[in-house]
């Protein structure tokens, strides 16, 4: 890779991630210490990454261990989401069955009449993208009474559009399907999350047709606890993803970056003070010269973000993809990305040999050898669960697929077709009054 193009990313990726270090490391400071309650994995991580900074300045190499560290939260992340994405199937159950226990208003439009009215929101754009969008949107919250062979049919007609796709696309079709309907959950999902995995069992074991008043309520209250506690621990998790990922630039991009020293010593003194700071166990916190260092870094990172973005890498190829310097570049790209997940490049035969089978493309046998695997596994998930359960992750799964119908008469048709054969009117009630909310947040965004 050209050493002047490198030395020019790498220079503006390290200026901006140190800035961002900085305040972003001072922020979780100040967040954490105004919590009351710190789970134990949020502060084996912040201590982690404690110790690996330490260790930097110590002028220890420490890329493995923070990449290592990068793939824990990953991972601790992706059980904090398979919680969300079970919690919301309990939650579709729930808010389904509220009427039969709260007296609510009802809509004063027949099921015609309403399903005309979602046709118009539907179409009310005129953008392709955003009317799909809407069609799913519905889909997920309308009543579910599909047989499971006209359930597995319409997964199938949404799959299709796959075919003469690359495998890889179908394959991230699949794993999100697997993951939002229970099918998939990481191993030791419980570990070190006692209480949201005795809700999970608790949600599973529930009798949703005999359910009491009580027992609706106490499951409402649990839920809503579980999620806010969900969106804490997940928010947390990020602040320090997003730390981790600019210190693996910091790392990568080091030795070819050309800073001012008076430049670099700004950033890293505020890092070290808060650092210092976290050693300790009481104290006041923020000096003058502190908050005066900090006023400096004002409008430094969109200024380097910018000149970052007008660095651009070669397209990748075979040959590039043997250059370490260029899968280095590639990595520091995907770091600043804006996502703070995403999936770092490696060199080796695994990789070229994933490479070679997501190169494939889709046919008829393919899919439906990948279909019929996750329906198979699917079954197992219905034998489970009770009839509520099934449709709730029936809708998210339809809802998940891409647009499959044909015209807007066969989207209305499913739409009528769905409303009229609810014969329960307090969940048909209740899918109504989610979708008019859906219509009038939607409306205050125009």
């Amino acid at each position: 890779m050209d050493t002047r193009l490198l030395k020019k990313q790498m220079t503006a990726a390290y200026q901006y991630s140190y800035v961002r270090l900085a305040l972003n490391y001072y922020t979780l400071f100040e967040a954490l210490e105004e919590e009351l309650l710190v789970s134990p994995q949020i502060s084996d991580c912040r201590i982690r990454l404690n110790q690996l900074l330490s260790h930097y300045y110590s002028g220890e190499d420490v890329l493995e261990e923070v990449l290592k560290l990068r793939e824990d939260i990953t991972g601790k992340v992706e059980v904090m989401t398979s919680y969300a994405d079970c919690f919301q199937i309990y939650e579709y159950v729930l808010n389904r069955m509220e009427r039969k226990f709260n007296s609510m208003p009802e809509s004063s439009l027949s099921d015609d009449e309403f399903a005309k009215h979602l046709m118009e929101y539907i179409t009310g754009s005129s953008e392709t993208a955003v009317m799909n969008g809407r069609i799913k949107e519905v889909i997920g919250q309308l009543p579910v009474r599909l047989t499971k062979q006209k359930f597995f049919s319409l997964v199938m007609e949404g799959l299709s559009v796959y075919i003469g796709s690359s495998m890889e696309s179908l394959k991230d079709m699949m794993y999100t399907l697997r993951t939002e309907s229970m099918v998939q959950l990481p191993k030791d999902m419980g570990l070190g999350y006692e209480e949201f995995f005795q809700l999970l069992e608790q949600l599973q074991k529930t009798d949703y047709k005999n359910m009491t008043a009580e027992g609706f309520e106490g499951a409402m209250d649990k839920l809503l606890d579980a999620s806010e506690g969900l969106t804490k621990e997940s928010g947390f998790y990020v602040m320090i993803q997003e730390i981790v990922n600019d210190f693996c630039v910091l790392l990568m991009a080091g030795r070819d970056a050309v800073v001012d020293v008076k430049e670099e010593e700004l950033y890293s003194s505020i890092v070290k003070e808060v650092l210092e700071q976290s050693h300790k166990e009481e104290g006041s916190f923020g000096s003058d010269e502190l908050f005066h260092k900090l006023t400096q870094m004002e409008g430094r990172q969109e200024a380097f973000f910018e000149r970052y973005l007008k660095t651009e890498l070669p397209q990748e190829s075979e040959e590039w993809n043997r250059d370490p310097d260029y899968i280095r570049a590639v990595n520091v790209d995907r770091l600043l990305s804006g996502s703070s997940f995403a999936e770092l490049k490696y060199l080796s035969s695994q990789e070229e040999s994933e490479k070679t089978e997501e190169g494939e493309l889709v046919d008829r046998i393919l899919l439906e050898k990948e279909a019929g695997a996750y329906f198979k596994e699917l079954e197992e998930v219905f034998a489970g669960s009770s009839k509520q359960v099934v449709r709730a992750i029936m809708a998210k799964v339809l809802s998940d697929l891409p647009v499959y119908f044909g015209s807007m008469d066969e989207i209305q048709s499913y739409i009528t077709g769905s409303l009229t054969s609810c014969l329960d009117e307090a969940e048909k009630e209740t899918c109504k009054e989610l979708l008019e909310e859906l219509m009038d947040d939607e409306n205050k965004l125009v």
